[in-house]
C-alpha cells in the first residue's frame, strides 16, 4: 500500500489497496458491523471510496436498493398488512357485539382491545 500526501491537506491518502482489503471493508459495511462513514474514518479513506467499493462488490448497493432500505420497505408493507387485519378483526368484533351485547363481549376481551372496539362501534354508528 503506497501512501500519498494530498497537496494542501494534512490528511494522508492511500492508493493501491488490495482486493482483499477492499473486500474486507465492504463485508464489514454490508454485514452492518460498521457504517460507511465509520469505515472511512477507521481506515483513513474517503466515504466516496468506501461507497464506490460497496457498489463495486455489491451492485444492489444503490441508494434505493440498499439491503436495509429493502428490509424497511418489507417491514412497512407488513405493518400495513397487520393494520388492515386489525381493522377487519375490530369490525368483526363490533358486529359480534351487536349480536351478543356489550357486556358479554367485555367479559372475553382485554380492556384495551375492548376500548378500541367501542371507539369503532361509536364511529360506525354515526
Amino acid at each position: 500500500m503506497k501512501e500519498y500526501k494530498h497537496p494542501g491537506n494534512e490528511k494522508n491518502f492511500y492508493k493501491g489497496f488490495t482486493y482483499t482489503f477492499k473486500k474486507e471493508v465492504v463485508e464489514q459495511v454490508l454485514n452492518g458491523l460498521m457504517s460507511q462513514r465509520y469505515a472511512a474514518e477507521k481506515y483513513g479513506i474517503s466515504r466516496n471510496t468506501v461507497a464506490s467499493w460497496c457498489k463495486q462488490f455489491n451492485p444492489d448497493m444503490g441508494s434505493k436498493n440498499h439491503p436495509k432500505d429493502k428490509e424497511i420497505k418489507k417491514l412497512k408493507e407488513k405493518v400495513e398488512e397487520l393494520e388492515m387485519l386489525k381493522d377487519i378483526q375490530q369490525y368483526m368484533l363490533a358486529e359480534l357485539q351487536k349480536q351478543v351485547g356489550r357486556e358479554e363481549l367485555e367479559k372475553f376481551l382485554p380492556k384495551q382491545l375492548f376500548k378500541e372496539i367501542q371507539k369503532k362501534v361509536h364511529k360506525n354508528s354515526k
